[in-house]
This record gives C-alpha cells, structure tokens and sequence, in this order.
C-alpha cells in the first residue's frame, strides 16, 4: 500500500476530479485567462463558457458551477465600485403610492414627465388596497427591496400618508399644502419633520443631513 493510498483511504479521493498536479494548475490559470479574454471580446457571461471549461478540465459539474459562481463574486463588486465612483448607480429608489384613480393618475404622470423619474407607481386601484392601510407600505417596501428603516414617506395628508407610514414602521415627512385635508394640523406629530408647503428644498436639505 502506497502512501497516497492511506491518504484516499483516509480522507476519500479528491471530490472535485480537477488534476492539482503543477501541470494541471497550469492548464487551469491557461484556461481562465482563455475565458476572460473570450468575455471581454464578445459580452458573453464567464459562466457560459468557463463552466464547460472547468468540466472538460475534469471539475465535476456541481464542483465547475460553484467555482463559476464564486468568481462572480469579486468581479461584481469591483464594477459596482467602478460605477459608483462615477455616478452610474442609483442608491436611492423613488416610488409614488397614490389612492387617486389609475386612468387619471398614469396619465398625469405621463404629461408632466415623472412617470421616467420614478422607479415605481404604486395605485390603490390597481393593487385593490387603499392608504392608509398598512398592507400597502408593506407591498412597496416589498417592490423596492429595502426595509423600514432605510425608507421616507413624503406626503401632504397626516393619516393616510404619515399615520399609515408609521403603522409599517415607516418614518413620515408631512407638508401641509392647500389641498391637505381641511382638519390636518399645521405641523404633524406623527412625522418626523413637518413643512409649510411643498418645501422640497427642505426636504432634500433634510434627507442629505438626516
């Protein structure tokens, strides 16, 4: 018996099936700079041709898909960073609930251009519930994949928008405008920070420094 031999015998043969002889660690290194050069070139994901790659090699299938998904790994992040550093990556997602009617909202939407500014329309008439229920806030967080606590409500209506807000746990910014209910208070308790009037300077100035 071998020394190699108590060694299989002790630890099992090498799962994977890659040779990881010098050679074998060779042809590998050959293999993926292969594979980088070939993505670059032509826009194709790494993991359509350096899957294939890793079982022609000897990898076995579940071993080469791993390994795949692991190399994405530091690439994604590298280009986020990259995109980041400039201005290429929206970090903060802007969506509308609205209770007003989908044929008129939509459409208004449209006319004034915000329907390409916002990542989401939400209407109370489409998804069959109505603010201030909290079911609501809780489908847009849901849409939007972020949680409470990295989300503001904005609105000119205390207890549909802010109240409502706050029952998912949600933080309020009130304005108090001229189409606000007639009994809404001028500054709301329930948010934590109220305006006279649509003051998006305000607001901005407040998110940037909250």
């Amino acid at each position: 018996m071998t020394e190699n031999d108590g060694q299989d015998r002790l630890f099992g043969p090498n799962p994977s099936g890659l040779d990881e002889s010098p050679h074998g660690m060779m042809v590998l290194v050959i293999v993926g700079m292969i594979v980088g050069l070939l993505s670059g070139m032509f826009g194709i994901g790494g993991g359509t041709v350096i899957v294939p790659a890793l079982v022609w090699l000897g990898l076995s299938q579940r071993h080469a898909a791993a390994t795949s998904m692991l190399a994405i790994v530091p690439t994604s992040i590298s280009g986020v960073i990259s995109y980041a550093h400039n201005g290429n990556v929206d970090w903060v997602a802007a969506a509308l609930l609205s209770n007003a009617q989908s044929c008129y909202a939509r459409a208004e939407l449209e006319m004034t251009g915000l329907a390409g500014v916002l990542d989401d329309v939400i209407i109370s008439s489409e998804e069959k519930i109505r603010k201030s229920a909290r079911d609501l806030y809780m489908l847009a967080l849901d849409r939007e994949f972020v949680t409470a606590k990295h989300a503001l409500m904005v609105g000119n209506d205390e207890q549909n928008d802010i109240v409502g807000a706050r029952t998912a746990g949600i933080d309020g910014v009130y304005f108090r405008t001229e189409i606000s209910p007639a009994d809404d208070p001028e500054t709301s308790s329930y948010a934590v920070r109220s305006f006279t009037g649509a003051d998006y300077e305000g607001l901005l100035d407040y998110v940037l420094n909250a």
